[in-house]
Order: structure tokens, then C-alpha cells, then sequence
């Protein structure tokens, strides 16, 4: 019997909160738009972040206001808006990519699933038993507290397995993720939130210049081009 992997999508806790979420809400269609990119992201998260009906078949506007239930004039606007603030991509083959997918992903096989459910039966008959032996008094103090001392020493090893699957996970996720450069919007809307005047589009175009070389957190760059206000091309 095959192995099968379970996938979810976890949205962090200020999604709603980005400027360029927000922006959207605010349009006509916003609140529609919004759920619409919710669905893509959720149906492309066991596909590394890709969609496409098929391998021969590309999705069409049509075919995604039918899959989502999103009426079609709606589906055309969002995929528009989406694609201008680099939300989501087409490439030359039809595949709609949605970058921030791989940074929100988890996963875990069947396998895994049921040794975590496993280890929190076996935790939950030796919680048990504890109590269990505390009401009857059948072994002495002495006795008890041994078993208890031991009990928990187990129990601190699993906390700790399940500490490092947790790693392991996490680990893998972040392999899979890549360094994902700013939209100009993006950029534009941080600017202005820190009021600092740097231009988002020569920002963008400085590094997409160089390649995005040495680039691991964009706004801390923009943070570093503050402190260089004066001569802003410096890093």
C-alpha cells in the first residue's frame, strides 16, 4: 500500500494585514478576489506551489471561475490584479506559479500521522496509569515516585522526538523555499509606510540589475538604504 502525504496551507497571522492583501480587499470585487487567491493557494499546495488541469492542459479563466464556483468576470479582474502585484505568475506554458506557496506549506505522510497519534495513546495510558496507582495506593511512595520519575523521563523523550520532527519539517520546508524578490508594490507601500522617500521602482531595478545578489531580506535593505539617504545607490 502506498505511502499518502497529507498537505495544508497555513496562513500567517497578519495575511490579511499586507498592504498589497488590504489593497485588494479595497477594490469593487476585493473580498471575492481575496478568497479566489485563497483557493488557488490552497489547490496548488500539494503541486509545489504550481496549478494546471493537466500536463497537456493549462487552466483557462473559464475553467477557474467552474473549478472555484467565482463568476467569470470576477476570475478575469482577480487573475489580472493578481499577476500586477506578483501574487501569482503565468509562465510560458500556461502553469500558474504562486510563489509564496512553498513558504506556507506543511506536509506529513500517513505514516507520520499515525506514530504522532500512536505516541499520544501511549502518553495518555501512562498519564493514566499515574493517576490510577495515585487513587488505589497499591505500590508504596517510594515505588511511586520511581515509576512517576521514570514515566516522565519517557514522556520527555517523546516531547523531544516530536520537537525534532517538528525540525525536520520545517527544515525541509525552508529548502524547498527561495529568496522571493519584491514586487515594486510592494516595495512602494513599505517605503511609504516608513515615509523615507526611497524610490520602489529604482529600488527594484537597482537589484534586479545585479541579480537580487547577497539579498536575503529586502526590507532590511531598504532599511540600510535609509541610513544611506544621501548617496542611496551605496550598499
Amino acid at each position: 500500500m502506498s505511502e499518502k502525504r497529507y498537505y495544508w496551507l497555513k496562513l500567517p497571522t497578519d495575511f490579511f494585514k499586507r498592504h498589497d492583501v488590504n489593497f485588494i480587499k479595497s477594490l469593487p470585487n476585493g473580498p471575492e478576489i481575496a478568497l479566489f487567491y485563497i483557493e488557488l493557494m490552497a489547490e496548488s499546495v500539494g503541486h509545489d506551489g504550481e496549478l494546471r488541469f493537466s500536463k497537456e492542459i493549462p487552466y483557462t479563466n473559464k475553467m477557474l471561475a467552474s473549478v472555484t464556483n467565482t463568476p467569470e468576470e470576477v476570475v478575469d479582474e482577480a487573475m489580472k490584479t493578481l499577476q500586477e502585484f506578483g501574487l501569482i505568475k503565468i509562465d510560458k506554458k500556461g502553469t500558474i506559479v504562486i510563489p509564496r506557496v512553498l513558504k506556507m506549506v506543511g506536509s506529513a505522510s500517513n505514516s507520520d500521522a499515525a506514530q504522532r497519534q500512536r505516541r499520544c495513546r501511549e502518553k495518555k495510558k501512562e498519564r493514566d496509569k499515574m493517576s490510577q496507582k495515585s487513587v488505589t495506593g497499591v505500590t508504596d511512595n517510594v515505588t511511586k515516585d520511581n515509576e512517576s520519575i521514570e514515566i516522565e523521563k519517557e514522556l520527555e523523550k517523546e516531547l523531544e522526538k516530536d520537537i525534532e520532527i517538528d525540525k525536520r519539517e520545517s527544515k525541509e520546508r525552508k529548502s524547498r523555499s527561495h529568496f522571493e524578490p519584491p514586487t515594486v508594490e510592494e516595495v512602494y507601500f513599505y517605503c511609504e509606510e516608513r515615509h523615507n522617500g526611497i524610490d520602489a521602482q529604482r529600488f527594484v531595478d537597482y537589484y534586479t540589475a545585479r541579480g537580487w545578489k547577497n539579498v536575503t531580506d529586502w526590507k532590511a535593505q531598504i532599511r540600510v538604504w535609509e541610513s544611506k539617504i544621501t548617496a542611496p545607490y551605496e550598499t
